[in-house]
């Protein structure tokens, strides 16, 4: 059972109830000692006596609210504890139906203006810094939070679910159009045909021992094989190198043209598109591009971790600005204001709507856990003195009450 601390308010306003009860009942016995003396004390008996009875019929109705009167099991007492779970699930039904209707939730949602509280609170740069700086350190323990396969999972289903859905095929074709069309593809043909002419020099030996193998004894007696190899490499080096350098060259417009019938196969073809699919699902499926996946993963956690531990709250960092930026531009701009409110309008309903069942379940769940006395005491505490002015009130006009029966009874209705 937890002790709950009674407030000194109400410490105090008990003693001065219990106070008054004792000084009326004081007074009774002696003005009713004096009565016969002094016949006029008959006045002061009959308030005493009236006053002492409201107060102790206060005093038990208060007390039979919270607890048993002196511990006695009198019926009808103790209300609050006998029926703790019935107070929960009404307190439950009472914060669902009158505090997160939807109706009422939207109401207060239009009349708050969110975005513009929210615009006006990170205009200040020492509020967007704040700001930056819980986010940062809000997803750094998110993100710590994760393992290398959710966060495989997290990349694989937000950042490439859109590769996954994009057939490959076409859209390399489309890449290499769009490169062509800006000439993109020039200075790699360029390269190619320069390797080309460096790659026949360097494997002159052996284009000259295959002209060799490929003539009969009778004109490498002669040598004439050499001498058709000499030919040989001198034209292919100076073609290659000359296409290089020649962009209306006869090779460079086969080779353009061949580059445009592969954009054509690669968007077209069945062929092109069964075998670009199946190699960007061997990729995408391959244990190294999942490897490659997690550590990415884990060494961008890394990073917003060591951003958000070493960054201090008073730092205007890009992110504070960025913040600051999209407040000021929300701020300036009403119709922008009026669509984030609606936005959040609509979050905001969605969500009480699903959970509003929710909370008076946890407010229910949490009241009938509490012990019957916990509860009990709470109430009383957060009443406060209230009840106990009743108490005082009780006893002042109870007697002022008994007073009045006093003097009607003996003033009017006397024989």
């Amino acid at each position: 059972m937890q002790r709950i601390a009674i407030p000194a308010g109400l410490r105090r306003m008990r003693r001065v109830a219990t106070g008054l009860l004792i000084a009326v009942s004081i007074l009774y016995v002696v003005a009713y000692t004096l009565e016969r003396a002094h016949p006029w004390v008959a006045y002061v008996r009959a308030f005493a006596e009236a006053a002492m009875v409201g107060a102790l019929a206060d005093w038990f109705a208060v007390t039979a609210l919270f607890r048993h009167p002196l511990g006695i099991p009198i019926p009808h007492t103790a209300v609050i504890p006998r029926n703790k779970d019935r107070i929960g699930e009404g307190l439950g039904r009472f914060v669902e139906e009158n505090f997160l209707a939807p109706q009422i939730v939207a109401d207060k949602i239009q009349a708050a203006d969110l975005a513009g509280r929210l615009a006006r609170w990170l205009t200040d740069p020492q509020n967007s810094a704040l700001a930056a700086n819980g986010l940062m350190r809000g997803l750094a323990t998110t993100a710590n939070s994760l393992s290398d396969d959710d966060l495989h999972n997290l990349i694989r289903r937000y950042l490439f679910a859109p590769v996954e859905r994009t057939e490959l095929s076409p859209l390399l074709g489309k890449i290499l159009a769009e490169v062509m069309a800006q000439q993109g593809h020039r200075r790699p043909v360029d390269a190619m045909l320069r390797k080309a002419a460096e790659l026949v020099h360097e494997y002159e030996p052996q284009l000259r021992h295959a002209v060799r193998t490929r003539t009969s004894w009778l004109w490498r007696r002669f040598s004439v094989d050499q001498r058709i190899a000499d030919r040989l490499i001198t034209v292919l080096e100076e073609m290659l190198r000359t296409a290089a350098d020649d962009p209306n060259h006869a090779i460079r417009t086969r080779i353009d043209n061949a580059l445009d019938n592969l954009c054509q196969q690669l968007s077209m073809s069945p062929q092109f598109l069964a075998e670009g699919e199946r190699l960007k699902k061997q990729l995408l499926e391959h244990s190294a591009f999942a490897d490659y996946l997690r550590r990415i993963g884990r060494d961008f956690v890394d990073q917003i971790a060591s951003r958000a531990a070493e960054q201090a709250p008073e730092i205007d960092t890009p992110l504070a600005q960025w913040l600051r930026g999209v407040a000021e531009r929300v701020h300036g701009d009403e119709a922008l204001r009026l669509e984030i409110n609606l936005m959040l309008r609509g979050a905001v309903l969605r969500i009480i709507e699903l959970q509003r069942h929710e909370v008076a379940r946890l407010i229910s769940d949490t009241v009938k856990r509490w012990d019957a006395t916990t509860l009990s005491g709470r109430m009383e505490a957060a009443i406060g003195a209230d009840l106990q002015y009743i108490r005082v009130n009780g006893t002042l006009i109870g007697g002022l009450a008994g007073l009045l029966i006093y003097v009607v009874t003996t003033t009017l209705l006397a024989p």
